[in-house]
């Protein structure tokens, strides 16, 4: 293996393997996790302000266990478009869960390092150092390290009881009060359907559409999914397509009293699987149609979000 630097966050790294004639490298990088990418892909991320938030989508396939990413310039394009730009408040909550899943029992110390800063979606090691002063600040976790050594890229840290108290009054309500989880088939013919009906109706009541970029055929959710579905206020499930994974997704929020929005084009009424059809469906006959009704449910039944300066 060659040492060279990593693409996306320009650290030392690894090419494990170059495939189709050095048009597709595979990348593992300590910070960002294993990959593969595309060389106009790679070329296209060059001086993008946005590459840190690329190493946090790419670090959490790896944290929960999904198959490593295969980045080419189409998906590039769409999960740039489409990444999350966290809070201070989300990121101390999302680096607090990282720290929670390496807990092996309460009381015990946790040893991460300066690599780990993507876990929480940082742009880089001294952002990171912040929101742990900010966790310590406020009484979820205790740091061992010195200083000195915690400027050097080691972090000793265990959760104290405050803490755990926060996680477990926070287990079963959403993390992110103004994420919507949204659950449809990744079919190109359908990019319309996200883009100009789904995504901005969501953004216009003042929310953040969340869309977890998965091949439509997978028949599985994993770790990842779950958490977001958690962690989202409500679920939209358009069961265009009659996708397994999107009546999956809306069945665990349900069990979760999250509340989903059905959605489906008009042509497949139908379609519909019997066990859902008692539900209310909003059906569409075009990306604009389906904007405009999924907007006025939202505001009914979720109710429009009052977006603050800060957000705007």
């Amino acid at each position: 293996m060659a040492d060279i630097k990593c693409p996306i966050c320009l650290t030392d790294a690894e090419l494990n393997n170059s495939k189709d004639f050095g048009r597709k490298k595979d990348y593992i990088c300590k910070v960002c996790g294993p990959y593969e990418i595309t060389g106009t892909a790679e070329i296209n991320l060059e001086n993008n302000s946005d590459n840190y938030r690329l190493s946090g989508w790419i670090r959490e396939h790896q944290e929960f266990k999904r198959e490593p990413p295969k980045i080419t310039t189409y998906l590039l394009d769409n999960v740039l478009k489409n990444l999350p730009d966290y809070k201070v408040s989300e990121k101390q909550i999302l680096f607090l869960r990282a720290i929670e899943r390496r807990t092996d029992y309460p009381g015990a110390v946790v040893k991460m390092y300066k690599e780990d800063y993507p876990l929480a979606w940082t742009k880089n090691y001294e952002e990171l150092k912040f929101i742990l002063n900010s966790l310590r600040d406020r009484g979820f976790i205790y740091i061992y390290t010195e200083e000195n050594r915690l400027n050097k890229g080691l972090i000793e840290t265990k959760i104290l009881s405050r803490g755990w108290d926060y996680l477990d009054e926070h287990s079963s309500q959403p993390a992110f009060t103004d994420r919507a989880f949204v659950a449809m088939s990744f079919d190109k013919k359908l990019d319309t359907v996200w883009e100009n009906g789904i995504k901005p109706a969501v953004e216009k009541a003042g929310y953040k559409p969340h869309r977890v970029d998965k091949e439509p055929h997978i028949d599985r959710i994993d770790a990842k999914i779950i958490a977001d579905i958690k962690d989202s206020k409500f679920v939209i499930a358009d069961v265009t397509q009659q996708k397994q994974g999107v009546y999956f997704e809306a069945g665990f929020a349900l069990g979760l009293k999250i509340p989903v929005i059905w959605c489906a084009r008009k042509d497949e009424e139908k379609e519909l699987h019997f066990d859902t059809k008692q539900y209310n469906h909003i059906f569409w006959e075009s990306p604009e149609d389906l904007q405009e009704q999924l907007y006025n449910v939202i505001c009914a039944v979720i109710g429009k979000r009052k977006v603050s300066q800060e957000e705007s």
